[in-house]
């Protein structure tokens, strides 16, 4: 078989990122770690360790970029498990898809940290990170142009969306995109996700159960900053415009579908990129699948033509030149 389409090692590796029914919390977060890390990372980016509030970071800063455009990426891992470590491959990736450095938070995780534990040390992060570019800017006698995406997948999109619903509205107004990856939208006790028989090539509703279980009491459910599907027009108003990237086979696929419907509704822009064939985050098996490296690079022009200004463009024009590279 083609080593670049092997769909079979892609969803061994990939079940890797789901706790089982039964699973023990430790064992799970070795797997991932042993199963995602990696000590080289691809095109040439740099990663270095900061600390944004007392939770510490993956700066990943690729051979090009411009000065403003920041993603902070908010992992997955069925709540339970991931880490900077375990997503610095993806997330390098993206810094040099998209021409943007990228901020990857080890924030708490349950059991020990239960909801809204990680949300809180997110919000630090911004804080500190949106305090220390202000201070930066003042010392070269600048004004910011900051462009910030947040990003996230799976389990990180139902935390990102409850970020989303906690910050200030002067931290709120600096994010210029969402942008998600196989997104866990709703955990509401009666949501098709449970039913006796739901289950992907990856994920079956057991699993799930078991991570949100972890997360916060079944009580919180249907909060709609656990269950992203919950929240009202009026909040969801407000977000940003949404980039979602997901496989056509994948059990959450019909609520991904129902959340851009809420989004077109309340007047936000979404892009929906459906994958055909392609299972849940499929882009982190891309030694298996070809199509993980299209997506991934297809997300990156998007947020570079979404995300630029003029002034931008021109920027990273300049670097390309400076550095004898045509696009």
């Amino acid at each position: 078989m083609d080593s670049s389409n092997n769909r079979k090692a892609a969803l061994k590796k990939l079940r890797s990122l789901i706790i089982s029914p039964k699973g023990e919390v430790e064992k799970f977060r070795k797997k991932i770690e042993d199963t995602f890390s990696t000590v080289v990372l691809p095109n040439n980016v740099e990663c270095s360790r900061r600390d944004y509030g007392g939770v510490m970071c993956d700066m990943l800063i690729p051979e090009m970029y411009t000065s403003g455009k920041v993603m902070i990426y908010i992992h997955g891992g069925s709540f339970t498990g991931g880490s900077s470590a375990a997503y610095r491959s993806f997330a390098a990736s993206l810094a040099n898809a998209a021409n943007c450095r990228v901020l990857v938070p080890d924030f708490r995780l349950p059991p020990s940290y239960s909801f809204p534990s990680g949300i809180e040390d997110l919000q630090s992060v911004f804080r500190s990170f949106f305090i220390q570019e202000e201070i930066e800017c003042s010392l070269k006698n600048k004004k910011s142009d900051l462009n910030l995406t947040v990003a996230a997948d799976s389990s990180g999109a139902s935390i990102a969306c409850g970020l989303l619903q906690e910050l200030p509205e002067k931290s709120f107004s600096r994010i210029s995109m969402l942008l998600l990856f196989s997104p866990w939208l709703d955990f509401s006790p009666d949501s098709y996700i449970f039913g006796r028989h739901a289950k992907d090539e990856v994920l079956t509703g057991e699993s799930v159960k078991r991570a949100v279980e972890f997360y916060t009491y079944e009580s919180n459910y249907t909060n709609p900053e656990v269950s992203p599907l919950k929240i009202d027009r009026d909040k969801l108003s407000k977000f940003p415009p949404v980039y979602i990237q997901c496989g056509s086979r994948e059990l959450f696929i019909e609520q991904v579908k129902t959340f851009d419907d809420m989004l077109e509704r309340s007047g936000v822009e979404c892009t929906l990129d459906i994958v055909d064939d392609m299972m849940f985050m499929f882009q982190l098996a891309d030694e298996y699948i070809r199509e993980a490296h299209l997506a991934v690079n297809r997300v990156g022009a998007y947020l570079t033509k979404k995300t630029e200004s003029e002034s931008e463009i021109r920027e990273r024009e300049l670097l390309l030149k400076r550095n004898n590279v045509t696009e």
